[in-house]
């Protein structure tokens, strides 16, 4: 817990909420997709209150913080790219709000996230089943086709025969 020292007294700040600061400046940076913590984090948020510093490992001194981060990123995000934007806004967050010194932010990738959105998931659904629709209208326009290619093929074919039959007479 970080003490620092006033004139008027004392200033408390618990490690948990230097974990909340550095996990929401975490979250902030596009291609994080979610934080992973252990069993109390999952059981945190089953019992329906929102662990904010979920995925956060704080060590504080007097002066000094270390933050390892646990993340899951996003398919397609540059990893390195995403994980040197995390490290400088948690340290610059962390350092602005708190007023102490970050020694290291150390970032651990867990994981990657395959998922679209529901939203995307959804309208890529419909516009396979749009597809298919067209693909059978499609497939019942071509036996029409075929089917009136054929019954001209069979009336032409009747039609020479009664001309090669008016001709035999």
């Amino acid at each position: 817990m970080y003490q620092p020292a006033h004139d008027y007294g004392s200033v408390h700040i618990a490690d948990e909420v230097i974990a909340i600061i550095a996990g929401l400046a975490a979250t902030e940076i596009e291609g994080v997709k979610s934080m992973t913590g252990g069993f109390g984090g999952g059981l945190v948020e089953l019992l329906g209150k929102k662990n904010l510093s979920k995925g956060v490992k704080v060590e504080v001194g007097e002066k000094e913080a270390k933050i390892d981060l646990y993340l899951v990123i996003e398919y397609g995000a540059v990893i390195h790219a995403v994980a040197t934007k995390v490290q400088e806004n948690v340290k610059k967050a962390v350092e602005g709000m708190t007023g102490l010194k970050v020694v290291e932010v150390n970032v651990f990738i867990t994981g990657i996230d395959t998922h679209m959105p529901k939203e995307e998931e959804e309208e890529e659904v419909e516009e396979k089943i749009e597809e298919e629709e067209e693909e059978e209208e499609e497939g019942e326009e071509g036996k029409k086709e075929e089917n009136s290619k054929e019954k001209k093929t069979k009336k032409g074919k009747k039609g020479k025969k009664e001309n090669e039959e008016k001709k035999d007479k």
